[in-house]
């Protein structure tokens, strides 16, 4: 009977032997942020058409104007690329001093970030902030030039007249 049960313990035993190997797996995580503007929006106009216009200023709101994705807490900030605008549509190169616009940012979801308004000039100015990491930020933006008659003097008579500037957007870790 010893015999027996030796001989069971034999075959369960060698039957069941195995080999084992292993690798370890590792997770980086690694910091990401994503910044983009709506493509269909590259070209914002602030457009004079009236009296009324001129006196108070005119805006242009940009819905979902920008997309933010940071794994950490994050700042956007915005500036104008050059001090002047320059004329369009001259050989000549007309440049005007850069008037008073403002651009402000708001918050598509309730909470999701801190967002304020500045004044576009060459120096950065933060209109999105957060501690805390997103996923989807949408931010809609608005853009606001002076009222006040203060670009009466640029017209020309029986023309319309563009003048440009590049409005550049960065995203920082805060």
């Amino acid at each position: 009977m010893k015999k027996g049960i030796l001989f069971w313990g034999l075959v369960l035993l060698g039957g069941t032997a195995l080999a084992q190997t292993g690798v370890r797996l590792n997770i980086e995580l690694h910091d990401v942020q994503h910044l983009v503007i709506n493509p269909d929006q590259s070209t914002v106009t602030l457009a004079y058409h009236t009296l009324a216009d001129y006196q108070n200023g005119v805006e242009s709101v940009q819905k979902a104007h920008l997309s933010v994705f940071s794994t950490s807490g994050y700042e956007v900030k915005v500036k104008m690329a050059n001090q002047d605008f320059i004329k369009l549509g001259q050989a000549q190169t007309e440049k005007i001093p850069a008037p008073l616009i403002r651009v402000k940012a708001t918050s598509t979801h309730i909470g999701q970030a801190n967002t304020a308004s500045g004044v576009l000039s060459t120096n950065k100015e933060t209109i999105i902030s957060s501690d805390s990491p997103t996923l989807n930020g949408l931010f809609d933006v608005t853009y606001t030039g002076p009222g006040a008659d203060g670009l009466m003097q640029y017209v020309e008579k029986n023309n319309t007249v563009t003048f440009t500037n590049d409005v550049l957007y960065s995203i920082e870790t805060r």
